[in-house]
């Protein structure tokens, strides 16, 4: 059929051959070589350019170009009302998870172009950002990393604990520390337990312990009521930094036993 790749064509048509006389034929071209000149070689020494370091990462840059415009792509991501298009290399490459469920269609599906739903996602930009580290767009948007809501950056760290994406999750964290204060500290505290990032936990619960008047401020709030665990943390902080005047006690001891 002439809509057939060209490869298959070549592959159906090939023509008949006979195969004792082409093998003759490829031993003498082995055995011919070119005459020598003169009765006596002499060893010539040529000298080049050293060979050019690969500085550019060209494969890298090649599919972050093919993933910019959607071109040759065989997978889409589904979420709301939006579809993202990449390639199933690029993100069985990045993700176990991605690799598994990939490999699994491909076996149930063979030869269709996979789709993959979202369905605990709300947030389409939560999707977009998850795409733009997979495929390490620029690092300068990440240094901007900024997503419009803390919503769409739990959905961030909702992808990246799914489809195990460390790095991902790390950026997310950064993101929930800044603009910290002690109106939102308790929605980020409890953003903390959800996702398990201990470590932001225990920094956020240090700067509460240590500074009194912060501490009083949330442990008045009514939301903090609703989260006992959270309290019992901060408490449990708090009783063990000594007070002020314990620590002054000791200093004034010193000073009696010098006068």
């Amino acid at each position: 059929s002439s809509s057939q790749p060209f490869w298959l064509i070549n592959k159906v048509c090939a023509p008949t051959t006979d195969l004792p006389r082409v093998f003759a034929e490829a031993a003498a071209m082995a055995m011919e070589r070119m005459p020598e000149l003169g009765k006596k070689a002499i060893a010539l020494t040529v000298k080049l350019p050293a060979i050019k370091s690969q500085g550019v990462d060209h494969l890298g840059e090649g599919l972050r170009e093919l993933y910019r415009r959607g071109e040759l792509t065989d997978v889409s991501l589904l979420c709301a009302d939006q579809s993202f298009k990449a390639h199933q290399a690029v993100l069985a490459a990045q993700s176990e998870v991605f690799k598994e469920g990939l490999r699994e269609g491909a076996a149930s599906a063979p030869g269709t172009r996979q789709e993959i739903r979202l369905a605990d996602i709300c947030n389409p930009e939560a999707v977009k950002i998850m795409l733009d580290f997979i495929y390490q767009i620029e690092s300068a948007i990440w240094d901007d990393y900024n997503p419009r809501t803390q919503e769409i950056n739990k959905d961030v760290l909702r992808l990246a604990e799914n489809f195990r994406l460390p790095g991902l999750t790390e950026r997310a964290m950064h993101f929930l520390a800044k603009d910290l204060t002690t109106g939102n500290v308790v929605e980020r505290l409890k953003i903390c337990d959800d996702f398990g990032l201990l470590i932001l936990k225990e920094r956020i619960l240090e700067q509460l312990t240590y500074n009194k008047r912060a501490l009083a401020e949330v442990a008045g709030s009514p939301q903090i009521m609703q989260y006992p665990s959270l309290m019992q943390s901060m408490l449990q902080l708090a009783a063990a930094v000594p007070d002020e005047a314990e620590k002054s006690a000791p200093q004034a001891k010193k000073r009696l036993r010098k006068a």
